[in-house]
């Protein structure tokens, strides 16, 4: 006696097990750029459910000189994106794919962090 899968069954087992990895993957994300860079990084959190007092990320922004960085979460899928800004104003917003993403957040905030640790050696030398 066998027993079949049916495809959809499976399929929806993978997303359900899927968007919860990502929610992981979220947070933990939320959490490191929110310790790298504090008051720098916007994280958006949703409530998950009605009564429920737990709550999970959906979005996170990280705003540098020039672009916006975000990934959102959503029912179809994580979303990253790059936005050009030029004085405070958002020119463009492009998707860009998950790897090239997180390249281009890991150099921004290794650039950021990079510039306010030269901004404190500097104003504790002349303090």
């Amino acid at each position: 006696m066998s027993v079949e899968i049916d495809p959809f069954d499976l399929n929806a087992a993978i997303l359900r097990k899927n968007e919860r990895d990502m929610r992981a993957f979220l947070s933990a994300l939320a959490v490191r750029l929110e310790g790298a860079l504090p008051g720098r990084v916007m994280v958006e959190r949703k409530r998950d459910g009605f009564l429920s007092s737990s709550t999970h990320v959906v979005r996170i922004e990280l705003p540098t000189d020039d672009a916006l960085y975000a990934i959102t979460l959503d029912r179809a899928g994580v979303k990253t994106l790059r936005a050009k800004v030029v004085r405070g104003v958002t020119i463009s917003n492009v998707p860009i794919p998950a790897g090239v993403w997180m390249d281009e957040v890991r150099a921004a905030v290794a650039r950021l962090s990079g510039a306010s640790d030269d901004a404190s050696a500097a104003i504790a030398k002349f303090l």
